[in-house]
């Protein structure tokens, strides 16, 4: 039994360009215009953009997306 009073860490199934960048090695700046091309796939709300794990990791495994 856990105890109530302590949050345990949830893996975020919504990355933001920073977490995309450390994940693919890339500069932030590259994930950006990548995404705004749209080599990435990602969404911008307002002026950020959102990316979702499992379909980053679909492109990965995608051949066409090396």
């Amino acid at each position: 039994m856990t105890d109530s009073n302590k949050l345990e860490p949830i893996p975020s199934d919504v990355l933001d360009v920073s977490d995309l960048a450390t994940m693919l090695r890339i500069h932030p700046v590259t994930v950006r215009l990548k995404a705004a091309s749209g080599e990435i796939p990602g969404r911008q709300i307002g002026n950020r953009w959102r990316f979702s794990r499992k379909r980053i990791m679909e492109w990965l495994a995608d051949s066409r997306a090396i």
